[in-house]
Protein backbone atom coordinates (compact mmCIF):
# COMPACT_ATOMS: atom_id res chain seq x y z
CA UNK A 1 0.00 0.00 0.00
CA UNK A 2 2.83 2.39 0.84
CA UNK A 3 4.45 1.82 -2.57
CA UNK A 4 1.14 2.47 -4.35
CA UNK A 5 0.57 5.68 -2.35
CA UNK A 6 4.06 6.93 -3.18
CA UNK A 7 3.54 6.07 -6.87
CA UNK A 8 0.23 7.95 -6.88
CA UNK A 9 1.80 10.96 -5.14
CA UNK A 10 4.64 11.02 -7.67
CA UNK A 11 2.16 10.81 -10.55
CA UNK A 12 0.13 13.74 -9.16
CA UNK A 13 3.33 15.73 -8.66
CA UNK A 14 4.51 15.02 -12.21
CA UNK A 15 1.11 16.08 -13.57
CA UNK A 16 1.38 19.36 -11.69
CA UNK A 17 4.98 20.45 -12.33
CA UNK A 18 6.54 17.82 -14.59
CA UNK A 19 7.38 18.41 -18.23
CA UNK A 20 6.92 15.98 -21.09
CA UNK A 21 9.59 15.06 -23.61
CA UNK A 22 7.40 16.57 -26.35
CA UNK A 23 7.42 19.90 -24.46
CA UNK A 24 11.19 19.64 -23.94
CA UNK A 25 11.68 19.00 -27.67
CA UNK A 26 9.65 22.10 -28.58
CA UNK A 27 11.58 24.25 -26.08
CA UNK A 28 14.90 22.90 -27.40
CA UNK A 29 13.82 23.76 -30.94
CA UNK A 30 12.93 27.30 -29.87
CA UNK A 31 16.30 27.57 -28.10
CA UNK A 32 18.09 26.53 -31.31
CA UNK A 33 16.05 28.94 -33.47
CA UNK A 34 16.96 31.75 -31.03
CA UNK A 35 20.63 31.04 -31.70
CA UNK A 36 21.52 29.61 -28.28
CA UNK A 37 24.59 27.34 -28.48
CA UNK A 38 24.45 24.15 -26.40
CA UNK A 39 28.17 24.32 -25.59
CA UNK A 40 28.02 27.96 -24.53
CA UNK A 41 29.40 28.57 -21.04
CA UNK A 42 27.62 31.90 -20.59
CA UNK A 43 24.03 33.07 -20.75
CA UNK A 44 23.71 35.53 -23.60
CA UNK A 45 22.12 38.53 -21.89
CA UNK A 46 22.91 40.25 -18.61
CA UNK A 47 21.43 43.60 -17.67
CA UNK A 48 23.89 45.98 -16.01
CA UNK A 49 24.45 49.62 -15.06
CA UNK A 50 21.63 52.11 -15.58
CA UNK A 51 19.43 49.49 -17.22
CA UNK A 52 19.68 47.34 -14.09
CA UNK A 53 18.84 50.33 -11.89
CA UNK A 54 15.72 50.97 -13.98
CA UNK A 55 14.78 47.29 -13.84
CA UNK A 56 15.04 47.22 -10.03
CA UNK A 57 13.02 50.45 -9.81
CA UNK A 58 10.35 48.93 -12.07
CA UNK A 59 10.13 45.93 -9.72
CA UNK A 60 10.35 48.00 -6.52
CA UNK A 61 7.25 46.46 -4.89
CA UNK A 62 8.60 42.94 -5.37
CA UNK A 63 12.09 44.01 -4.24
CA UNK A 64 10.70 45.57 -1.05
CA UNK A 65 8.90 42.31 -0.23
CA UNK A 66 12.04 40.27 -0.95
CA UNK A 67 14.20 42.45 1.31
CA UNK A 68 11.82 41.77 4.22
CA UNK A 69 12.26 37.98 3.87
CA UNK A 70 15.24 36.78 5.92
CA UNK A 71 15.26 33.30 4.32
CA UNK A 72 15.91 34.90 0.92
CA UNK A 73 19.06 36.57 2.26
CA UNK A 74 20.66 33.58 4.00
CA UNK A 75 21.42 30.07 2.77
CA UNK A 76 18.69 27.94 4.37
CA UNK A 77 19.23 24.63 2.54
CA UNK A 78 21.65 21.87 3.51
CA UNK A 79 22.61 21.00 -0.09
CA UNK A 80 24.56 23.07 -2.70
CA UNK A 81 21.97 25.41 -4.21
CA UNK A 82 20.95 28.69 -5.75
CA UNK A 83 17.77 30.43 -4.63
CA UNK A 84 16.79 33.13 -7.09
CA UNK A 85 13.94 35.55 -7.77
CA UNK A 86 13.47 36.80 -11.33
CA UNK A 87 11.19 39.39 -12.86
CA UNK A 88 8.33 38.33 -15.15
CA UNK A 89 10.76 38.06 -18.08
CA UNK A 90 13.23 35.79 -16.29
CA UNK A 91 15.88 38.39 -15.38
CA UNK A 92 17.44 37.62 -11.99
CA UNK A 93 16.67 40.27 -9.33
CA UNK A 94 18.20 38.47 -6.34
CA UNK A 95 20.39 35.39 -5.96
CA UNK A 96 21.50 33.50 -2.88
CA UNK A 97 22.94 30.13 -1.94
CA UNK A 98 26.15 28.61 -0.69
CA UNK A 99 29.33 30.45 -1.66
CA UNK A 100 30.69 27.67 -3.89
CA UNK A 101 27.47 27.37 -5.91
CA UNK A 102 27.25 31.11 -6.47
CA UNK A 103 30.89 31.19 -7.61
CA UNK A 104 30.34 28.21 -9.90
CA UNK A 105 27.24 29.75 -11.47
CA UNK A 106 29.06 33.03 -12.05
CA UNK A 107 32.18 31.46 -13.56
CA UNK A 108 30.50 28.77 -15.69
CA UNK A 109 27.36 30.56 -16.85
CA UNK A 110 27.72 34.27 -16.06
CA UNK A 111 24.70 33.86 -13.80
CA UNK A 112 24.09 36.56 -11.22
CA UNK A 113 21.91 39.60 -10.66
CA UNK A 114 20.81 40.91 -14.06
CA UNK A 115 21.33 37.62 -15.91
CA UNK A 116 18.47 36.54 -18.15
CA UNK A 117 17.21 32.96 -17.91
CA UNK A 118 14.82 33.45 -20.82
CA UNK A 119 14.66 30.99 -23.72
CA UNK A 120 16.63 33.30 -26.04
CA UNK A 121 19.37 33.80 -23.46
CA UNK A 122 19.80 30.49 -21.61
CA UNK A 123 17.82 28.01 -23.68
CA UNK A 124 15.57 25.43 -22.04
CA UNK A 125 15.61 25.69 -18.24
CA UNK A 126 12.96 25.75 -15.53
CA UNK A 127 12.45 29.52 -15.76
CA UNK A 128 12.15 29.72 -19.55
CA UNK A 129 9.87 26.67 -19.47
CA UNK A 130 7.65 28.18 -16.75
CA UNK A 131 7.37 31.40 -18.78
CA UNK A 132 6.54 29.47 -21.97
CA UNK A 133 4.09 27.03 -20.35
CA UNK A 134 2.57 29.42 -17.79
CA UNK A 135 2.88 27.08 -14.79
CA UNK A 136 5.35 25.69 -12.22
CA UNK A 137 8.06 23.56 -13.83
CA UNK A 138 10.71 21.09 -12.66
CA UNK A 139 13.63 20.30 -15.00
CA UNK A 140 16.64 18.12 -14.30
CA UNK A 141 19.81 16.91 -15.99
CA UNK A 142 20.04 16.81 -19.76
CA UNK A 143 16.58 18.29 -20.21
CA UNK A 144 18.42 21.59 -19.69
CA UNK A 145 19.56 22.93 -23.06
CA UNK A 146 23.01 24.19 -22.05
CA UNK A 147 25.65 21.49 -21.48
CA UNK A 148 26.91 23.34 -18.40
CA UNK A 149 23.48 22.97 -16.74
CA UNK A 150 23.30 19.18 -17.09
CA UNK A 151 24.14 18.64 -13.41
CA UNK A 152 21.30 20.96 -12.34
CA UNK A 153 17.98 20.05 -10.77
CA UNK A 154 15.77 23.14 -10.95
CA UNK A 155 12.30 24.02 -9.70
CA UNK A 156 10.56 27.22 -10.77
CA UNK A 157 7.29 28.57 -9.34
CA UNK A 158 5.48 31.71 -10.58
CA UNK A 159 4.89 34.60 -8.16
CA UNK A 160 1.50 36.25 -8.73
CA UNK A 161 -0.16 39.44 -7.54
CA UNK A 162 -3.58 39.58 -5.89
CA UNK A 163 -5.30 39.82 -9.30
CA UNK A 164 -3.37 36.73 -10.47
CA UNK A 165 -0.95 38.66 -12.67
CA UNK A 166 2.57 37.24 -12.92
CA UNK A 167 5.14 39.51 -11.30
CA UNK A 168 8.12 37.15 -11.18
CA UNK A 169 9.47 33.66 -10.56
CA UNK A 170 11.01 31.91 -7.57
CA UNK A 171 13.74 29.44 -8.56
CA UNK A 172 15.57 26.78 -6.57
CA UNK A 173 18.52 25.03 -8.23
CA UNK A 174 20.37 22.10 -6.67
CA UNK A 175 23.72 20.78 -7.90
CA UNK A 176 23.17 17.20 -6.83
CA UNK A 177 20.24 14.83 -7.13
CA UNK A 178 17.49 16.14 -4.84
CA UNK A 179 13.99 14.66 -4.86
CA UNK A 180 11.69 16.98 -6.80
CA UNK A 181 8.68 16.21 -4.53
CA UNK A 182 10.89 17.39 -1.67
CA UNK A 183 11.94 20.60 -3.44
CA UNK A 184 8.46 21.60 -4.55
CA UNK A 185 6.79 22.17 -1.15
CA UNK A 186 9.90 24.05 0.04
CA UNK A 187 9.87 26.52 -2.82
CA UNK A 188 6.07 26.68 -3.05
CA UNK A 189 5.79 27.68 0.62
CA UNK A 190 8.30 30.51 0.06
CA UNK A 191 6.42 31.65 -3.06
CA UNK A 192 3.12 31.66 -1.16
CA UNK A 193 4.69 33.77 1.58
CA UNK A 194 5.95 36.25 -1.02
CA UNK A 195 2.49 36.40 -2.59
CA UNK A 196 0.91 36.96 0.83
CA UNK A 197 3.29 39.86 1.52
CA UNK A 198 2.61 41.29 -1.95
CA UNK A 199 -1.12 41.20 -1.26
CA UNK A 200 -0.62 42.99 2.06
CA UNK A 201 1.49 45.64 0.36
CA UNK A 202 -1.09 46.11 -2.40
CA UNK A 203 -3.91 46.35 0.15
CA UNK A 204 -2.00 48.90 2.24
CA UNK A 205 -1.31 50.94 -0.87
CA UNK A 206 -4.96 50.89 -1.93
CA UNK A 207 -6.12 51.73 1.59
CA UNK A 208 -3.74 54.70 1.72
CA UNK A 209 -5.05 55.96 -1.63
CA UNK A 210 -8.70 55.62 -0.53
CA UNK A 211 -7.97 57.32 2.80
CA UNK A 212 -6.36 60.26 0.98
CA UNK A 213 -9.33 60.52 -1.37
CA UNK A 214 -11.87 60.36 1.46
CA UNK A 215 -9.97 62.95 3.49
CA UNK A 216 -10.07 65.30 0.51
CA UNK A 217 -13.80 64.75 -0.08
CA UNK A 218 -14.69 65.23 3.60
CA UNK A 219 -13.17 68.72 3.55
CA UNK A 220 -16.32 69.88 1.78
CA UNK A 221 -18.41 69.19 4.90
CA UNK A 222 -18.51 71.04 8.21
CA UNK A 223 -17.15 68.21 10.33
CA UNK A 224 -14.83 68.38 13.31
CA UNK A 225 -11.43 66.67 13.09
CA UNK A 226 -12.71 63.72 15.16
CA UNK A 227 -15.85 63.45 13.04
CA UNK A 228 -13.71 63.32 9.90
CA UNK A 229 -11.62 60.52 11.43
CA UNK A 230 -14.70 58.50 12.37
CA UNK A 231 -16.30 59.15 8.97
CA UNK A 232 -13.17 57.97 7.16
CA UNK A 233 -13.00 54.64 9.02
CA UNK A 234 -16.77 54.20 8.81
CA UNK A 235 -16.62 54.64 5.03
CA UNK A 236 -13.70 52.18 4.89
CA UNK A 237 -16.15 49.65 6.39
CA UNK A 238 -14.66 49.46 9.89
CA UNK A 239 -17.29 48.57 12.50
CA UNK A 240 -17.90 50.49 15.75
CA UNK A 241 -15.56 48.28 17.75
CA UNK A 242 -12.71 48.57 15.23
CA UNK A 243 -13.06 52.35 14.97
CA UNK A 244 -13.08 52.65 18.75
CA UNK A 245 -9.92 50.57 19.01
CA UNK A 246 -8.09 52.60 16.35
CA UNK A 247 -9.10 55.99 17.80
CA UNK A 248 -9.01 55.02 21.48
CA UNK A 249 -12.68 55.74 22.18
CA UNK A 250 -15.65 53.57 23.21
CA UNK A 251 -18.06 51.87 20.79
CA UNK A 252 -20.89 54.00 22.17
CA UNK A 253 -18.93 57.18 21.48
CA UNK A 254 -18.37 56.00 17.91
CA UNK A 255 -22.14 55.51 17.52
CA UNK A 256 -22.73 59.07 18.76
CA UNK A 257 -20.23 60.42 16.23
CA UNK A 258 -21.81 58.43 13.38
CA UNK A 259 -25.24 59.86 14.33
CA UNK A 260 -23.78 63.41 14.30
CA UNK A 261 -22.11 62.80 10.93
CA UNK A 262 -25.35 61.51 9.39
CA UNK A 263 -27.25 64.48 10.75
CA UNK A 264 -24.76 67.01 9.38
CA UNK A 265 -24.71 65.37 5.94
CA UNK A 266 -28.52 64.87 6.04
CA UNK A 267 -28.35 61.13 5.39
CA UNK A 268 -29.81 58.14 7.24
CA UNK A 269 -27.67 55.19 6.15
CA UNK A 270 -24.10 54.26 5.27
CA UNK A 271 -25.08 53.78 1.63
CA UNK A 272 -26.47 57.32 1.36
CA UNK A 273 -23.43 58.63 3.28
CA UNK A 274 -21.11 57.01 0.73
CA UNK A 275 -23.07 58.51 -2.16
CA UNK A 276 -23.06 61.92 -0.53
CA UNK A 277 -19.32 61.96 0.21
CA UNK A 278 -18.43 60.66 -3.25
CA UNK A 279 -20.56 63.36 -4.81
CA UNK A 280 -23.04 61.03 -6.48
CA UNK A 281 -26.06 62.92 -5.09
Amino acid sequence: MTGLAEETQMHEFTERVGISQAEIAKLHEKSFLNGVQRDSTRVRFRVQGKMMERLLAKNQVLMDVILRQAHLKTNTFYFPNLLMVTDSHGVILTINGDERSILQATNLNNIGIGSSLSLSSAGTNAVSAAIDLGRPVWISGEDHYLDTMHNWVTMCVPINTADNQGIGYLVLTAFQHISAPFMYPCIKSIALLLEYELRKTELQSKTWFVEEMLEERLKAFKLTLREKEVATYWLLDYDYKQIGKVLGISENTVRVYVTKINRKLKVNSKASLILSVLGAI
